[in-house]
């Protein structure tokens, strides 16, 4: 096998035209190495490698630049990619020590789930308090019955981060709830105000009542500019800004497998201090002979991956230049050890199709798919992209 060193982002195929792209040193370098042409690529005969595989960094500019060599293959040389022929490699993420055994792990998924079953082992949650329904006595939990409240716990963590990601205050959120719909899955801001709402339908009852009172038609706007009289309130109240919340839904679901172990939203929010004074302590986790006191269900997950750490010392690979020799050789090169992934054509097509919204010339879709995604980017793992 042999390896060729790609300096820099290979060219952005999606613009560029075909003589131009064949000036260029690295898909000059790419071709030469595989030992094919642009221009017969029906023709193997003369194909150097049997497998070609892309090694790239576990980052966001390793997966751009993944995406642009699959759109390569898939355009410019695709008898490659139905042949089988192309591959990602898939080098761990992890390096694990324990008792002086040396692993490697590699996925985040396969980490945590690690954690976290080492961090469950003989462990204990005591609910001393819950705003929801007070115990008389304090309620126990223990597996399998703590293992699914982490698992809800964990799931609902992700759409909770990003609803702070949109600079939401959790507590005034969760304060939105409504007994039998749950929390709002709109946010309309329309002169100068904010507005909840649980559904479309609401809205649109909204916007009615709005051009009635005011004469004119409501238009959605990216972006609301206001606009104040003398006596500083908003006279353009033509536009508004309509955002839904799409990780409500998983919320809402999630917080009724809650309530099936006595707690809710408010369990979910750190309790003040009140003149100066700690708050009650509502849980309290038991492993061994230690007692750790938890203000919030929150704080739950991330302390039982803590417990699930001891005795491990993990180290977390963010590029392939960060390992040395042996480690580089141990995980991604060894044909015996290595894991390849091979890139179908529906692979291909998914990345060009990723490529075509993100750098092509048209700006809607690519506007549409940022506004949809952005707030939904939590710790990327490589691997499940």
């Amino acid at each position: 096998q042999a390896i060729l060193p790609l300096r820099g982002k290979p060219l952005n195929v999606e613009k560029a035209r075909l003589e131009h792209m064949l000036n260029n040193s690295e898909i000059i370098s790419i071709i030469s190495a595989i030992g094919i042409d642009v221009g017969n690529v029906e023709d193997l005969t003369k194909l150097r490698y049997g497998k070609i595989v892309i090694l790239t960094d576990a980052d966001v500019d390793g997966q751009h630049i993944r995406t642009l060599l699959l759109t390569f293959f898939f355009r410019q040389m695709k008898k490659l990619v139905e042949d089988g022929h192309i591959f990602v490699a898939r080098p761990p993420l992890f390096r694990v020590e324990q008792k002086k055994s040396k692993r490697y792990v590699q996925t985040l998924e396969e980490m945590y789930q690690e954690l976290m079953a080492r961090g469950l082992k003989d462990t204990k949650l005591s609910i001393l308090h819950t705003q929801e329904t007070p115990p008389v006595e304090p309620k126990v939990l223990a597996s399998p019955a703590l293992d699914r409240l982490v698992q809800i716990l964990g799931e609902l963590e992700e759409a909770l981060l990003i609803l702070e990601r949109r600079g939401l205050n959790l507590a005034s959120f969760l304060a939105l709830s409504a007994p039998d719909r749950g929390l709002p899955q709109y946010h309309v801001i329309y002169a100068g105000k904010d507005y909840w709402f649980f559904d479309e339908a609401e809205i649109e009852r909204f916007c009615v009542q709005e051009k009635q009172r005011i004469g004119r038609d409501l238009v959605v706007a990216e972006t609301v500019v206001t606009r104040t009289g003398e006596n500083g309130e908003a006279t353009d109240a033509v536009t508004y800004v309509r955002q839904e919340l799409h990780e409500v839904r998983s919320i809402n679901r999630l917080m009724e497998k809650l309530r099936e172990f006595g707690v809710g939203p408010a369990d979910l929010i750190p309790l003040p201090r009140i003149a100066g004074r700690e708050p009650p302590v509502r849980y309290v986790l038991e492993y061994q002979d230690t007692k750790k006191p938890l203000n919030t269900l929150r704080e739950l997950v991330a302390e039982i991956r803590r417990i699930g750490e001891r005795g491990m010392t993990i180290t977390r690979f963010k590029g392939l230049g960060e390992m040395d020799g042996e480690e580089l050789w141990e995980t991604t090169l060894d044909p015996a050890r290595r894991t390849l992934k091979r890139v179908t054509m529906e692979d291909a097509i998914k990345a060009d199709q990723m490529f075509r919204i993100l750098m092509g010339e048209k700006v809607e879709p690519r506007r549409d798919f940022i506004q949809k995604h952005a707030l939904e980017v939590k710790e990327i793992d490589y691997h499940g992209a």
